[in-house]
């Protein structure tokens, strides 16, 4: 009877794991949202705003994210390209700090 009983609570614990996982993520992820700002492309540092334009090569820019990451302030832009999207991550200084595709936009825009 012990045994059963305490294959039962593990069997409960082991299933509230994943569920304890996700809600960190998700309190992870709204965190971050907190903490972009939407500016506008006019608005960032001439150097940032530079490299953006020479990056996106073109292709319209949807959006300018302002965050805080570590201390210091990146400038997220969003470019048009294809049928998604990609994000173009530059710091106050116009230092290119990566791009990448935006999987949330190209799910929205899938739907």
């Amino acid at each position: 009877m012990r045994l059963r009983h305490l294959m039962c609570m593990a069997l409960i614990a082991g299933a509230s794991v994943p569920v304890c996982t996700n809600s960190a993520a998700k309190d992870k992820d709204e965190q971050k949202d907190k903490d972009e700002q939407i500016v506008k492309l006019e608005d960032i540092p001439a150097p940032a705003r530079q490299t953006i334009l020479r990056e996106a090569k073109g292709a319209p820019i949807v959006d300018v994210e302002r965050e805080k990451e570590k201390g210091r302030t990146l400038y997220e832009a969003h470019v048009k390209q294809g049928k998604g999207q990609i994000g173009i991550v530059v710091d106050a200084n116009g230092t290119l700090i990566g791009k990448h595709q935006e999987k949330e936009h190209e799910e929205k825009s899938a739907r």
